[in-house]
């Protein structure tokens, strides 16, 4: 296997162990990936009949993207199912690689409504980089891998005492909270991709774009005025939506906007919070608000970030008292 173009042993990793050991070896010198690959775990090989057994099911997936070893067994865990379903019949290239998941797009099976899928693929639990996410799970409902509310006490301590076992429970939640906002949202009439199934370690939804071409970010058109004018008219009547149905995006800023042939659709929910229940949630919304507004006044449009949240915010019947904690700036994908 290379990386940073250095040849390093083939010796079998599981994922996890794989995923934590890469990253340390990048922007190192020679000398020190040497010392780093010496110091390397070795894991006990699998057995030669499971080995085997796992490079068959490999072979059934005979998709387009070729994805790297290190990744093929991460990709393939967490979109096995699907593809056993039939949603899609083939991976065609990696869109997007973020901070806490890369998206890939699909050719949806002919039973499908959608003939592209975007499958948005969580990174593993020790490799998401969102800072505090403690904030934004202020006041939500902890979900199973099934979107239903844990209520067993053995899940509920684990959680609490952030074992092993609760912090894999704690990730499954924060992926099937996304994945229920989006389809509240959808239904609710905001421009978003439509939610088409979660589980495991990934959401599907339907693919803005075509097969050639992605969807661009916001932050990367050019507008000029009258049609960027119109935009952040649709982006408040979305936020304004989601106010209606207890929902503060959480990250919202021109990067996290796709525009297709003259449409805006949001994306990006899992730090989504309820404003009636997170006590950091005014804050939050300030923050969106003024990044929002902050990318339209380049484009020409006349607005005052921190008037349009407040007159927003009071007038959906939410309080603007003092912060718990006002959460630091996340980093732009």
């Amino acid at each position: 296997m290379k990386v940073d173009g250095q040849l390093f042993d083939d010796l079998y990793w599981d994922d996890e162990d794989a995923f934590d050991y890469l990253p340390r070896i990048k922007g190192l010198n020679l000398k020190k990936k040497e010392k780093l690959q010496q110091e390397k775990p070795r894991l006990p090989r699998r057995p030669e009949n499971e080995l085997v057994e796992q490079f068959d099911n490999l072979r059934r997936y005979d998709f387009t993207y070729d994805a790297a070893r290190f990744e093929e067994w991460w990709l393939l865990d967490s979109l096995g199912p699907f593809y056993d379903e039939q949603w899609f019949d083939d991976v065609l290239r990696v869109v997007k690689g973020g901070k806490e998941a890369s998206v890939y797009l699909c050719r949806a099976n002919p039973s499908a409504d959608s003939p592209l899928i975007a499958a948005k693929v969580y990174r593993p639990r020790s490799l998401r980089n969102l800072r505090k996410d403690h904030i934004y799970r202020e006041g939500r409902d902890q979900l199973d891998q099934d979107g239903i509310i844990i209520r067993d006490r053995r899940m509920s301590r684990a959680m609490a005492k952030r074992t092993d076992f609760g912090q894999e429970l704690m990730h499954k939640s924060w992926i099937e909270h996304e994945f229920r906002t989006i389809k509240i949202l959808h239904d609710a009439g905001c421009d978003l991709p439509i939610p088409l199934a979660s589980g495991n370690n990934a959401i599907l939804m339907n693919f803005i774009g075509d097969e050639e071409l992605s969807a661009p970010t916001l932050s990367s058109v050019h507008l000029q005025k009258p049609e960027a004018q119109t935009l952040f008219e649709r982006v408040c009547h979305n936020v304004d939506l989601m106010l209606v149905h207890e929902r503060v995006h959480g990250d919202l800023s021109a990067y996290n906007i796709l525009y297709w042939e003259g449409e805006i659709s949001l994306i990006d929910f899992p730090q989504a919070i309820n404003p009636n229940r997170n006590p950091n949630a005014y804050p939050i919304f300030q923050r969106d608000m003024t990044r929002i507004c902050e990318y339209f006044i380049t484009k020409g449009v006349q607005i005052d970030p921190i008037a349009i949240a407040e007159e927003m915010w009071i007038r959906h019947g939410y309080s603007t008292a003092p912060n718990i904690y006002w959460p630091e700036e996340e980093e732009d994908e």
